[in-house]
């Protein structure tokens, strides 16, 4: 019995070719959708998890309130410490290790020249991240300060297919380090993805003399602390004992300890209060939305056009009810075609779930993989095709099924012309849908647009930037004089950092406008000559550095204009600062603020110093009238020749500041994507219910064109039902939209309003859109054959 319910099914599919591809391949398309957007939410989710002691490990972080602003904050950094105090005192911890932040650095090894990513870490690193060992010892790994550990691709990388343990690293052309163990590579799609070689953090408190003066401070803010609880230890339990630590170790501060779950680090990123409350689950939240709304739309599609189908063949349920045909047979019937074409969309969504895939790790940079041997996913492709069968088939086979025959064959319900009735609800909704994602699209540019317009500060076209590794930093004098003879350079300074981003803040204890005992925190960065002239960052007051002589503006500072705006002070040339290491300096000069960090946040206050020995980047700007790719072609052999360890790399001042928006451009690539998935979604749905209204109304269009109807008002009768339910719609879309984005948009310190004329332009697209689907098939069948049209029936 059921292989010919199926049989049925399959000639009913063929018979309506139009019908079937419409319906089959608007589901396939939503339930691809939610997939994809499934997948990635559990992608996001995944991380930690090859950990076991995943619910054992903390990030130990800072707790302060900004002296600037009265904000609380929290950063990763700690005092250096801190880890061995944790070990001693608190017996809940099991391990404990600090790190400081990933950076590229020179590896060689013969001729090979590599420029790779990698950390310094303690002995502890390897017995709280259990990452696999190839060759070497966790244990001991570590123990050597003059020794590396490499992921297997590194090591393959520097030493080809030979046994690289116990072989000879030159690091940064600086050093010689014995390879004393081989990681399996770190997957991407996990903490420390990006991590190829590790370095005993011994090694770097050898290396760097400043690590002499804070190895021993609570005062000093640098490295990061990683802990590991023992069995059955809690966060709640512990951290009362360590909260007050860096109170009890230097008594003039106000900082509190915390602990940030590994089970939090991807998605909860974002502090609030001290407490970790957003990040990237806001993004987690809005494609889950979205894969709600897109899926929805799907199954409105295969429900209004499933049932609109089913009405067509009331008679045929009429005979077959005349005939003996029995409910229970006539339900099954409907279930069986219902069921049918849910599978058939759930293969092609399947097939289109791979390129979904593939397009969507590379706008997000991400690693989602099709989970083919993992028995939960086809369990939930299972039941999401059962569930969507079964309620697109309930209607036609509970509501039609239960008519009398005579009833049946009369078709009285066919036609409901009233105001209110299911199927214009879900269509009504199907707009919403569409709306709220047009709407949120068009907010989600306006604010990336909004803040690319903001003033940056600085001039980033045509500069360029290495990082000082190796020997760079020795010989920025000579690469300077090198870089200027070859006439394509406008301009070369040296810098603590990027203007991309920032490094270091320090505390300012004395300083104009100061009331009480206050204090302020100043971003700090250490520059060049020429530092000022080659971004081309406004000197609103004072003087710049001497270009010429260093040495005699040591004790001098420029501050920006938001540290001026801190103080309070209307002349502030001449006035002296003070920070808590005791270094007093005279402020000669006041520049326009720059933004270095978020363009989404205010520009913080800021200090210039001159420091000549640290040097982290090289920048310079090529002339205007020459082409960047000459000036890379001649300036590459001089930095190579300088520094022959190390491949010469460099980034553009303009895209480090483009990558800023990252986020924010994915996301609204990706929005605009479902949101055009879900237009056409919901006009394939329009499509097929145009259709199945104009076969339905043949005779009435066939009467009306006898009497003088034309075309045009023909076209109106059929559309305007559309027209109002646009309408309606976006009077209830417009709410939800405005709430949800102005949610979304609070995240921002610098955002744009959301217009009025937003939601307009969303509603004029949908109905445009709208209008366009439905008149294809309107016209066309009103320009029919009023002969044809009146013996249709």
């Amino acid at each position: 019995m059921l292989r010919n319910y199926l049989k049925i099914a399959w000639r009913s599919l063929l018979k309506n070719k139009g019908f079937s591809f419409i319906n089959i391949g608007g589901l396939a398309v939503g339930m691809a959708v939610a997939m994809m957007i499934s997948l990635w939410i559990n992608y996001e989710f995944s991380f930690g998890n090859e950990h076991e002691n995943k619910d054992q490990i903390f990030n130990v972080v800072t707790n302060g309130i900004d002296s600037n602003t009265g904000n609380k904050f929290t950063t990763q950094s700690t005092p250096m410490p801190l880890y061995t105090e944790l070990k001693k005192e608190i017996p809940e911890i099991k391990h404990a290790a600090i790190t400081n932040r990933p950076r590229k650095d020179g590896l060689m090894a013969g001729e090979v020249k590599l420029t790779k990513t990698g950390v310094d870490v303690s002995e502890d690193f390897f017995q709280i991240f259990k990452f696999p060992f190839i060759e070497g010892d966790r244990n001991t790994a570590l123990s050597d300060p003059n020794s590396i550990v490499l992921t297997q691709s590194t090591a393959k990388s520097l030493f080809g297919d030979t046994n690289a343990l116990n072989k000879t690293v030159r690091w940064n052309n600086t050093q010689n380090l014995k390879v004393s163990g081989i990681l399996k590579d770190i997957p991407q799609s996990t903490f420390f993805g990006d991590l190829e070689y590790f370095i005993p953090f011994s090694n770097f408190e050898n290396r760097e003399s400043y690590v002499q003066y804070i190895k021993d401070s609570w005062s000093s803010y640098d490295p990061i602390t990683y802990v590991e609880l023992i069995p059955n230890a809690s966060r709640e339990k512990v951290l009362p004992k360590i909260k007050n630590m860096l109170q009890q170790h230097n008594n003039s501060t106000q900082n509190e300890l915390g602990m940030h779950a590994m089970a939090e680090w991807r998605l909860y990123n974002v502090f609030d209060n001290w407490k970790a409350s957003g990040g990237r689950i806001e993004y987690v939240k809005m494609f889950a939305f979205i894969a709600l709304l897109v899926l929805l739309l799907a199954c409105i599609n295969f429900t209004n056009l499933s049932t609109a189908k089913s009405e067509q063949r009331a008679r045929e349920i009429g005979v077959r009810k005349a005939m003996g045909s029995e409910r229970k047979q006539i339900m099954t019937q409907f279930m069986a075609e219902s069921f049918l074409m849910s599978s058939f969309s759930i293969l092609f969504s399947l097939i289109l779930l791979i390129p979904f895939i593939s397009a969507f790790n590379t706008i997000l940079d991400t690693h989602v993989k099709f989970p083919v041997s993992n028995p939960s996913f086809w369990g939930i492709v299972l039941a999401t095709s059962f569930l969507t069968g079964f309620l697109s088939g309930a209607y036609p086979a509970f509501y039609l099924s239960s008519f009398s025959s005579l009833k049946a064959l009369k078709a009285k319900f066919y036609f409901n012309n009233s105001l209110i009735s299911p199927r214009k609800v879900l269509v009504m909704l199907q707009f919403v849908a569409s709306i709220i994602l047009i709407i949120g699209t068009m907010v989600v540019y306006q604010q990336i647009e909004f803040t690319r317009s903001r003033p940056k500060g600085y001039n980033a076209d045509k500069v360029i930037m290495v990082n000082a590794k190796g020997d760079l930093a020795k010989n920025y004098n000579a690469i300077r004089n090198e870089l200027m003879d070859t006439g394509l350079i406008e301009n070369v300074t040296k810098a603590s950092n990027a203007i991309s981003n920032t490094l270091s803040n320090t505390v300012i204890d004395d300083f104009p406008g100061q009331v009480g005992d206050e204090k302020m925190s100043l971003v700090t960065v250490a520059t060049g000559g020429n530092y000022f002239k080659t971004l081309k960052i406004n000197l609103l007051e004072g003087r710049d550095f001497n270009a010429l002589d260093f040495e005699v503006d040591k004790d001098k500072v420029i501050l920006n204009e938001a540290a001026i705006e801190r103080m309070n002070i209307q002349d502030p040339i001449g006035k002296y600062i003070r920070d808590w290491y005791g270094v007093r300096r005279e402020i000669i000069g006041v520049v326009a603020n720059s933004i270095m960090e978020s363009p989404f946040e205010k520009v913080r206050a800021a200090q210039f110093i001159c420091d000549p020995n640290w040097v982290g980047v090289i920048m310079f700007r090529v002339k205007e009238n020459t082409m960047t790719s000459k000036a890379l072609d001649e300036v590459g052999p001089i930095f190579t020749k300088f520094n022959p360890s190390m491949p010469f790399e460099y980034s553009f001042a303009d895209e480090e500041y483009g990558k800023k928006f990252q986020m924010e451009v994915m996301v609204g690539k990706l929005a605009t994507f479902f949101a055009v998935l879900a237009i056409f979604i919901s006009c394939l749905g329009l499509l097929g219910l145009i259709g199945f209204m104009a076969q339905k109304r043949t005779r009435e269009i066939g009467i009306r064109k006898v009497l003088g109807a034309s075309v045009q008002s023909l076209w109106r009768l059929l559309s305007r039902e559309f027209v109002v339910l646009v309408l309606l719609a976006s009077l209830v879309a417009s709410p939800i939209a405005w709430y949800l984005m102005n949610r979304w948009l609070q995240n921002y310190t610098y955002h744009t309003e959301i217009g009025w004329w937003i939601f307009v332009a969303a509603a004029f697209a949908t109905l445009t859109i709208t209008l366009l689907t439905v008149s294809y098939q309107s016209i066309k069948t009103a320009l029919m054959n009023p002969v044809k049209s009146l013996r249709s029936e």
